[in-house]
């Protein structure tokens, strides 16, 4: 199976390029994959730079992502990557998102300081989504950390892990070919890889 991680210019992608090797899968890394997305499985949206920064690119590239969505092609989006898939986020302003899911990203609410950043518990929901149960396996596991925004997704359902930093938030949400984490699994040893081995299997169903 492989995966591309698309390159937005803007971070390091060594350590998630590293991870997705380590469960098996093949790894490019791309900045335009308009020519070539049928050849890959899964395509990585990585959690380096700011929504605004990522929905720059996007808007830049719109058409061809909504093609490989509506392909049934899988994606994962990691923190900021996960972020840009909702309507509207608010860090450094108000800024669309892809649209994908439905909801929006704000700043946490808490008085806790900001930005979270560590280990902390996820634990999977009692959703009715039949995906959220091939995670069962990390269910309490910890997960690494570092944001100050977090989703807030407009139908519960999609949530199939929370964790807990003031208030409670979505650690892992999933909605049809849509895979999204909080989380850094690149960063969270052991549990980060237990998560991408399911995700790699899950691939190969």
């Amino acid at each position: 199976m492989k995966a591309v991680i698309i390159n937005y210019g803007v971070g390091n992608l060594f350590s998630i390029s590293s991870a997705l090797k380590r469960v098996g899968l093949d790894v490019d890394i791309k900045d335009d994959i308009a020519k070539n997305w049928r050849e890959y499985d899964l395509v990585i949206l990585p959690g380096v730079g700011t929504f605004k920064a990522v929905a720059t690119y996007f808007n830049k590239r719109l058409g061809i992502f909504e093609d490989i969505k509506r392909s049934g092609m899988m994606f994962l989006g990691i923190c900021v990557g996960m972020q840009i898939m909702f309507d509207y986020g608010h860090e450094g302003g108000f800024n669309k998102g892809l649209g994908w899911v439905k909801g929006y990203v704000d700043k946490l609410k808490t008085n806790l300081k900001l930005p979270h950043i560590g280990w902390d518990k996820v634990y999977i929901t009692t959703s009715n989504n039949d995906a959220c149960q091939r995670f069962m396996e990390i269910d309490k596991s910890y997960m690494y950390f570092i944001h100050s925004y977090v989703v807030y997704p407009a139908k519960s359902e999609a949530i199939c892990m929370f964790s807990y930093y003031g208030e409670q938030f979505p650690a892992l949400i999933i909605e049809n070919n849509i895979v999204g984490t909080q989380f850094h699994p690149e960063k969270s040893s052991k549990s980060g890889i237990a998560f991408l081995r399911i995700l790699a299997q899950w691939l190969k169903c």
